[in-house]
């Protein structure tokens, strides 16, 4: 691939429950990252033993990033414990030239997913945010998904035609949302920005201080990183069906109620007068434990 950047996978998680297949399926990938870090909300070993055995097993270097389990939902500050480590690792000023890949616990990657990233990152000049999305995967094939089949036999899921043209008419919406933008009519947080799968510049992702922290609980950080972004002049390309990808089951953490009664509903409403580059993030995250990072596989 001419031109070809780094690419690096972060991957939020808590629980070990699908990890070993969504590794196993980064170990198939046509073009696999430069590297892979695993980012948890909580020390459990379970989590560790899962990714020492992927990473020998499967010849694939992983980082485990984790600290002691805090009060509350900080998927913000996981992800950015991720990408602090990451950076730690490759150095800043090389961030200029690498591409991130945000990718939650219980999202499978077809085998062309990265190289996908990667291709439709360095087309038109170059693109600063990709958006794809996701197709659901029920409860009882997620439950029969294993690590072994996946390494024998890729993730053998096929999108159905309904699948695709759900992702196709996305596509066609996240577009209108960007024309609207371009006129200056549209909301700068649209298109939506699925924060379980999307890739970034990792030089973007630094400069905006990442995710804020500030967010905790269900709802709106995504939609406020797009924000940010794009009052920096950020450019989107949509890939909803260019770059399938699969979500595994799991009981919704959608809060019951109305999305603008929740907290991070309100902190949202303030966009327009909150800073641009978060006040906490990757640089002056809020207190927590200081996180460990193993390298496994090396």
């Amino acid at each position: 691939m001419p031109h070809e950047q780094a690419i690096h996978v972060v991957i939020p998680t808590h629980v070990p429950r699908y990890l070993e297949c969504v590794l196993a399926a980064l170990a198939q990938q046509t073009r696999r990252s430069d590297s892979i870090v695993v980012s948890c909300d909580t020390d459990n070993p379970a989590i560790g033993d899962v990714i020492k055995q992927c990473a020998e097993q499967m010849s694939m270097p992983i980082w485990w990033v984790r600290r002691v389990r805090q009060e509350g939902e900080r998927l913000c500050q996981v992800r950015n414990n991720g990408v602090r480590a990451l950076l730690e690792q490759i150095g800043a000023p090389a961030a200029a030239n690498q591409r991130l890949i945000i990718l939650d616990g219980d999202m499978l990657a077809p085998e062309g997913l990265v190289e996908a990233h990667l291709r439709i990152g360095l087309e038109h000049g170059g693109c600063d945010l990709i958006y794809p999305y996701r197709t659901e995967v029920g409860e009882a094939r997620s439950a029969a998904m294993t690590c072994e089949s996946i390494c024998a036999n890729g993730l053998d899921l096929t999108p159905t035609l309904e699948d695709m043209a759900q992702l196709e008419h996305r596509d066609l919406r996240y577009r209108k949302h960007l024309l609207m933008r371009r006129l200056r009519l549209g909301a700068l947080h649209k298109p939506k920005l699925l924060g379980g799968h999307f890739s970034t510049h990792l030089a973007l992702y630094e400069k905006l201080n990442g995710f804020d922290e500030r967010y905790r609980g269900w709802g709106f950080k995504d939609d406020e990183f797009a924000y940010r972004a794009a009052k920096i002049g950020a450019r989107v390309r949509p890939a909803c069906a260019a770059i399938p990808a699969w979500h595994l089951y799991h009981a919704t953490r959608q809060r019951p109620g109305r999305m603008t009664d929740l907290p991070t509903a309100k902190r949202f409403a303030q966009r327009g007068v909150l800073p641009i580059i978060c006040e906490h993030g990757v640089r002056n995250s809020i207190d927590q434990p200081a996180p460990e990072a193993t390298l496994f596989g090396a």
